[in-house]
């Protein structure tokens, strides 16, 4: 993704990219950032209990960044094809039963990227909560600004989850997919409150 052409259609009136290709950029922010961080916590004296779970993370991370580009592509594409599903001709009784069929089909394949990224978000977090309890010290603000642009990742990609769910007529696949929210949320919040402790803790005793 040649991010200056994603910045420059995002800036723009077009409907795709939008929040949700934004929020898996900002995961792949955060991503890039935590890989720096390990890259600077790595072969360091004393380091060595810590050392195979790093390079793990830090191999981790050369796959997720990537996938969340991948992601911010998808969730453009994934808009556009509820766009062109609404586009469908319906002037048949025949043709309306097809469209209406492809505008549910479109929005159930539309929740996909933004689900995806909330799950690969909270991936992120546990690493995250790794990483600054066992990383380069001099490298904590770059991890917790990983962590918050996670946190716009992971909520991003709930809203949208929810914006397409509304428009779900499935009532069993509506309930299934908010219920499955609902679990990763409070993940993310019971694993976010710990790593915003370990941030909080960190700011008190940087400014003494």
């Amino acid at each position: 993704m040649d991010l200056n052409l994603f910045f420059a259609d995002l800036a723009s009136d077009k409907p795709v990219p939008g929040g949700g290709s934004a929020s898996a950029v900002a995961a792949a922010l955060s991503a890039s950032l935590l890989e720096m961080v390990v890259k600077l916590s790595t072969g360091k004296p004393g380091g060595e209990d810590s050392e195979n779970s790093f390079q793990e993370i830090l191999t981790q991370m050369k796959v997720l960044r990537p996938e969340f580009l991948s992601l911010a592509e998808k969730d453009a594409q994934g808009y556009d094809a509820v766009i062109q599903a609404f586009r469908l001709p319906k002037k048949s009784e025949e043709e309306k039963n097809t469209r209406a069929g492809a505008i549910q089909d479109a929005f159930k394949d539309a929740i996909q990227p933004p689900l995806t990224l909330m799950k690969k978000s909270l991936d992120l977090l546990e690493f995250i909560e790794f990483i600054l309890t066992n990383g380069n010290p001099n490298a904590f603000s770059d991890a917790g600004v990983a962590f918050y642009l996670a946190g716009v990742a992971f909520n991003g990609g709930k809203m949208n989850v929810l914006i397409n769910l509304g428009s779900l007529k499935d009532a069993a696949a509506r309930a299934a997919y908010l219920n499955e929210t609902h679990r990763l949320e409070a993940k993310f919040l019971a694993l976010g409150q710990r790593v915003e402790t370990l941030i909080s803790n960190w700011i008190t005793v940087s400014i003494k």
